[in-house]
């Protein structure tokens, strides 16, 4: 059952639990913004991630999306999906998390596939059409199946974006 969850005017994320109708988890996603920023964090790193209020242009933003199942059951197959921000682009490889299956859509969520297989069409001079794969700069979407969440259990997905 997709259930849509509006996390504010310029984000969305959509999770979609497979399973039994009888199943009673209730997973709940939340999204978080942060900005990367130069210079020594307080922990004497040298960038430091902070709530992003705004954002310029080379900025680089991660999405941290958290969810826990707050049911009685297991949730099975959950999947999280995220577009990626309008004005943004995807940056390569930063949307792995562990125990986690990640694809990719660059057609604004109607296909899906894990970056190395993500591909589109282009219609070459002669009329001939040439499968290419996808670059970072063409996903659309980002999207993780987690293969369950258990009762009472959370965790947490990211990706990042460059600012156009």
């Amino acid at each position: 059952m997709p259930v849509s969850i509006l996390l504010n005017s310029a984000l969305a994320a959509t999770l979609a639990i497979a399973g039994a109708a009888q199943a009673k988890p209730r997973v709940v996603v939340s999204i978080q913004q942060l900005k990367e920023v130069a210079g020594p964090s307080p922990s004497g790193k040298p960038t430091s991630w902070v709530p992003a209020a705004n954002a310029s242009p080379g900025d680089v933003l991660e999405y941290v999306l958290h969810y826990s199942n707050q049911g009685d059951e297991a949730a099975k197959n959950a999947v999280i999906e995220d577009p990626i921000p309008k004005g943004t682009t995807f940056v390569a490889a930063s949307g792995a998390d562990a125990g986690v299956e990640i694809t990719f859509s660059n057609d604004n969520g109607k296909t899906w596939a894990p970056a190395v297989k993500l591909t589109y069409e282009v219609k070459l001079p002669g009329g001939a059409v040439e499968r290419r794969v996808a670059t970072p700069s063409g996903y659309t979407h980002v999207r993780w199946t987690v293969s369950s969440v258990p009762a009472g259990a959370s965790g947490q997905v990211s990706f990042r974006v460059r600012v156009n």
